[in-house]
């Protein structure tokens, strides 16, 4: 039996989807507070250190209403631990993910040129979070990937809406 993190890994690469996750109310609140904890560590290199845990709130809140707000419309309320779980675990690996690029747009002493390549590499990253999302959405929901990735991309500007009116840099 795979482990959660190879599940997760798994979903990276669309081969796994929520259900294959354990229904664990637990793991779904450990893998909450684990989102929360990568991105203040991330985030510390771009945001200033008094909104840090604020912003990680923020986004953790968006996520619980946001994903349990879409499961309960579509009737799969019911989904809502491994779906969560689905998603928080991903986004852990999205933010650790970005740390790098982060660190690197952060410091102004790099050139432009490394700037313009530091920043395709952050979009094409955030693509790919949108498209994994959107990969569990389509399986939780029972929906086609055109309306998942609808979701997800809703979430995403959700998220940064909200960010950047609370806490702009």
């Amino acid at each position: 039996m795979m482990s959660v993190f190879q599940k997760i890994i798994a979903m990276l690469f669309l081969r796994a989807a929520p259900e294959d996750l354990p229904y664990n109310r637990s793991l779904a609140v450990q893998l909450g507070f684990f989102y929360w904890f990568s991105g203040i560590v991330v985030l510390k290199t771009t945001l200033e250190p008094s909104w840090l845990m604020e912003s990680m709130s923020l986004s953790l809140a968006i996520l619980l209403v946001f994903v349990y707000g879409v499961l309960r419309i579509f009737h799969f309320q019911h989904r809502f631990v491994q779906t969560f779980s689905a998603i928080v675990g991903v986004a852990i690996l999205f933010n650790l993910a970005s740390w790098p690029l982060l660190s690197m747009v952060a410091d102004t002493s790099n050139k432009e040129s490394l700037l313009a390549t530091v920043s395709f590499m952050f979009l094409m990253l955030i693509s790919w979070e949108v498209l994994v999302k959107a990969h569990i959405f389509k399986h939780a929901l029972e929906i086609s990937m055109l309306n998942a990735l609808l979701l997800s991309f809703s979430l995403f500007f959700i998220t940064m809406t909200l960010s950047q009116l609370l806490f702009p840099a």
